[in-house]
């Protein structure tokens, strides 16, 4: 009768049981910024009638249906907790600009993992990463950390995005023309060269840094009045822009820049 049932393992029960108990407080939480908390949670004890099992491996429990006997009976007792210690231990939800883990192309089972081990948003993957845990031993090795790393380089950079300021044309000694971009926050990757396409065209990134990138020019990329722009500055930043030659002709002149609009 009983292995009719699902079986079950404490840890399992457990890491569910403090999910529930951590969005309890997180809405406690929320409802202390407006009204301070009038009561406090006392000490509640669950007990729970199953039958174990081992399996040379895992220990699992099969919950007794009424009117079985024979049943063990777990007993998981819940200390109390004051509004006091809500506030000093629980981190306010849905601040602003931060972004939870739920909002992000995670699988389901990754963000799973990651509710049990507390990690709910963006900003506590940040916090983690500050104090060196690995995440992939702390979950059993079941947990991607390189596309969470991706999301956090990714939410960074949507925090400090590349910003154009100005675009010029440049003339060096031989008369070879280039593009310079000033801006901020354009390459700030060291780990990544950025890559920039005139006209559908690739083109060679002379020199780049997070205030400016020059870009060569030459004939394939047909320089005209409009010309189409697009530099990748690294894996999560890519800017387009529409650059006006007003007709200036890259070899008119030498050693100097013109602006561009």
């Amino acid at each position: 009768m009983a292995a009719e049932n699902t079986a079950w393992q404490l840890e399992e029960f457990v890491d569910s049981l403090v999910v529930e108990l951590d969005k309890t407080r997180e809405t406690l939480a929320v409802k202390a910024i407006n009204k301070p908390l009038s009561y406090t949670v006392k000490e509640m004890a669950l007990d729970l009638n199953a039958f174990p099992s081992y399996d040379g491996d895992q220990v699992k429990f099969v919950t007794a249906q009424p009117g079985q006997q024979g049943a063990s009976k777990v007993t998981i007792q819940l200390g109390s907790i004051t509004d006091q210690q809500v506030r000093a231990t629980t981190k306010t939800p849905g601040a602003k600009g931060d972004v939870t883990i739920q909002e992000t192309d995670v699988d389901k089972a990754t963000k799973k993992k990651l509710r049990k081990l507390g990690v709910n948003t963006l900003d506590d993957l940040k916090q983690i990463e500050k104090k060196e845990v690995d995440l992939q031993k702390a979950s059993d090795d079941t947990i991607d950390y390189r596309k969470l790393a991706n999301l956090i380089q990714k939410s960074k950079r949507n925090q400090n995005p590349p910003q154009i300021h100005r675009v010029s044309l440049s003339m060096d000694q031989d008369k070879k023309p280039s593009l310079v971009i000033e801006g901020k926050n354009l390459a700030i990757d060291p780990n990544f060269s950025p890559v920039a396409v005139v006209n559908q065209t690739l083109s060679e990134v002379l020199s780049s840094h997070p205030n400016e990138i020059k870009i060569q020019l030459n004939p394939a990329h047909h320089f005209l009045e409009s010309n189409e722009l697009i530099v990748t500055c690294d894996p999560f930043a890519v800017v387009k822009v529409n650059v006006k030659g007003k007709g200036l002709k890259p070899d008119e002149e030498e050693n100097e820049k013109k602006d561009l609009v």
